[in-house]
């Protein structure tokens, strides 16, 4: 069975990511066509998720990574804290942001849509980029709040689809707030846009999560993807760049880009000062320890 299904992982490592970029335009394309924005943005990520986990299942590039039973019952603690506080935040903010865009008149309200578009991802990545760098590199009690807010999504020693929901729901208050909400209602860009926006940022947030071998080629210098990502997971600090979310321009700009392409990195994972994340309370406590490490000696 294995084997038949290798004869498949060149279709897959190439042809996934243009697959889900067909995906998303055929969503661009209803939603220009007069289609509800948020019944598209759904439909696309019902549709995505539910594939690539499956995708994930029968292909995986790191057998290593791959999600076991143990790592699940770890996950799922997480999974349904987060649904209970930043899922549903977060998924409530996303709402409002589509329902109220164009609302709210902002200096993007009479631009086009492409140009929301494009300027909704570079500000949000500009912000998310900011934020994620400083959980990581900030020093002081804000740096050492802010990293060990984030430090529960770089514990697991794995990479795969599910464990994208593995994180703090301080951290996850802090993004979808500070980087998307926020500057989507300041801008005052129209629902349309909005939704373009959530579709391309979720799909890239799913894929540069996924243990399967996905190639971009020169796109990996335009948008986050697995192979830029899974650095960004890597114990070894000096290769643990690529803060992007979405795209990789201020990695770029601010040299912490790293892309090895076809090389996997060699260990994930953060400190072993810090608790394993397993240990879910202790996981969730840490950022109010005041006994607890400055970012930089736990990173």
């Amino acid at each position: 069975m294995t084997n038949r299904l290798d004869a498949f992982r060149p279709l897959i490592r190439w042809g996934l990511y243009p697959a889900s970029w067909a995906l998303l335009i055929w969503g661009f394309t209803r939603i220009a066509d007069g289609a509800e924005p948020r019944r598209v943005w759904i439909l696309t990520s019902a549709l995505l998720a539910p594939s690539y986990l499956l995708i994930e299942l029968l292909f995986p590039y790191q057998r290593r990574w791959s999600m076991t039973w143990a790592s699940f019952l770890a996950d799922l603690r997480f999974i349904l804290m987060n649904g209970a506080v930043s899922g549903l935040v977060g998924a409530g903010l996303g709402f409002f942001a589509i329902t109220t865009a164009g609302d709210h008149p902002g200096p993007a309200s009479t631009w086009p849509v492409w140009a929301q578009v494009i300027a909704a991802l570079l500000i949000f990545e500009a912000v998310h980029y900011t934020l994620h760098r400083a959980m990581h590199e900030l020093g002081g009690p804000v740096g050492r709040f802010l990293w060990l807010s984030h430090a529960a999504h770089h514990l697991p020693p794995r990479l795969y689809l599910v464990m994208h929901a593995v994180f703090h729901p301080v951290n996850g208050v802090l993004i979808q707030a500070l980087a998307i909400t926020v500057p989507l209602w300041a801008m005052g860009y129209g629902p349309q846009a909005v939704a373009v926006f959530f579709m391309i940022n979720g799909m890239h947030g799913l894929i540069s999560h996924f243990n399967v071998d996905v190639r971009m080629g020169w796109l990996s210098y335009v948008f986050a993807g697995t192979e830029t990502h899974r650095y960004h997971h890597s114990a070894a600090r000096d290769e643990a760049g690529n803060y992007g979310a979405t795209l990789m321009i201020y990695d770029l700009l601010f040299g912490t880009f790293v892309y090895r392409p076809g090389i996997p990195p060699e260990t994930l994972g953060a400190s072993p000062d810090l608790p394993a994340y397993e240990s879910f309370w202790p996981v969730l406590r840490l950022p109010f320890r005041p006994q607890a490490k400055t970012a930089a000696s736990t990173r």
